[in-house]
């Protein structure tokens, strides 16, 4: 979610493409982007090359100049602020201001750029109201059995592996997950988005399932499934609003999808990193996720990383190879040497004499011991002097 936040698509524009490293620092303005093409038969053989939305700033350089990434870290820093005051409309200040500021057209963070496409978007917003027809509400379904049957495969672990991980990631964050991974009703929430998706899939629509954005609701106090039913309010007035809602620029809501996304860390803490197989498959987990832009292929890299190494180390103690141990080290206790133990003084108040034990049975007295420092004492004055 915060990778999504740190791009230009969804986000502040921060992090683009790179030819060599993949990504890179961006938040360059539109006039020093250079436009990744796609190299393929069509660009090489006839030169009509088609470039994607992806870019560089490597070329033109300007990082970091854009004014709208600018305006997005604004947003995020007052999203920011608000929460550490614990405010519950924090994400509506941050992306409120940033919108607000940002349909003022003429400056140089504007949404409504003075170009075809600033204009066309400037035209909607003026409607306020709109209502699309719904002449191609219903899908056209296709008599290939075979292709439909990779894709009913291939959507089926996709939906369930990212259901499955935002389901868990919201469930934690309202602290609600056992120590064995489960949460109350899971049953029914699983089966609810998955009649959705069913549903959903009859109107051509992408998956209907539970977005990990829900994470924003959860954290400024959603407890109950009534959050849900109110979301869905709001979407359907958003049918007739959309001008409206369509002209949020994304750099408005980055800053809110990185502040969630960072809130979201702190399940990692519940890692048991002493353990290789757990520090490993949570590390590519998280690591995989954003690269990939996929929640399930992160879970796939995670689970199957853990899967090998547990049933490695299980195929080895058949033969006689201990598992590795998950035991923490001991803690050195308080006055104890790394090189061996100490040496341990008991004073006996009778005697006033001290008895050191340890790598050997000389006692040393008290006075003896005053001696000593006195005579360190005055060694280090004629060293001063």
């Amino acid at each position: 979610m915060a990778h999504l936040g740190l791009q230009t698509a969804e986000g502040i524009g921060i992090v683009v493409s790179d030819i060599a490293t993949a990504v890179t620092l961006g938040a360059c303005p539109l006039e020093k982007r250079t436009y990744i093409v796609a190299y393929d038969d069509l660009c090489r053989e006839n030169g009509i090359c088609i470039p994607s939305d992806a870019y560089t700033c490597d070329v033109n350089g300007g990082q970091m100049t854009s004014a709208t990434t600018w305006m997005g870290i604004l947003g995020l820093m007052v999203i920011a602020i608000a929460l550490a005051y614990k405010s519950k409309l924090a994400f509506i200040y941050g992306i409120g201001l940033v919108t607000f500021l940002s349909w003022f057209r003429g400056t140089p963070f504007t949404y409504f750029t003075d170009d075809e496409a600033g204009n066309a978007r400037f035209d909607y917003f003026k409607k306020v109201v709109d209502v699309t027809g719904l002449d191609k509400i219903m899908t056209p379904f296709t008599s290939d059995i075979a292709g439909a049957g990779v894709a009913l495969v291939t959507m089926l672990y996709v939906d369930f592996l990212d259901t499955s991980g935002t389901l868990l990631g919201i469930a934690n964050e309202l602290r609600i997950v056992d120590n064995e991974g489960n949460f109350p009703r899971s049953k029914q929430a699983f089966s609810a988005d998955a009649l959705a998706t069913m549903f959903g899939s009859i109107f051509g629509l992408s998956p209907i399932t539970s977005y990990i954005e829900r994470g924003a609701g959860v954290r400024v106090g959603s407890k109950i499934s009534l959050t849900a039913v109110i979301c869905g309010f709001y979407f359907f007035l958003s049918i007739f609003f959309a001008p409206i809602l369509a002209s949020i620029p994304p750099w408005a809501i980055g800053g809110a999808l990185i502040i969630v996304g960072s809130l979201m860390m702190k399940s990692l803490t519940k890692l048991k990193f002493d353990k290789v197989s757990h520090a490993t498959s949570g590390f590519l987990t998280v690591m995989v996720m954003p690269l990939t832009y996929s929640i399930a292929y992160g879970l796939i890299a995670g689970i199957g990383t853990y899967l090998i190494m547990e049933g490695t180390f299980w195929i080895l103690s058949l033969v006689g190879v201990e598992k590795p141990t998950d035991a923490e080290p001991e803690p050195i206790a308080l006055g104890e040497s790394l090189v061996g133990p100490s040496k341990i003084i008991e004073v006996d108040a009778d005697s006033k004499h001290e008895t050191g034990k340890g790598d050997t049975d000389e006692e040393v007295g008290v006075e003896e011991t005053a001696k000593m420092d006195e005579t360190a004492k005055v060694d280090m004055d004629a060293t001063r002097e």
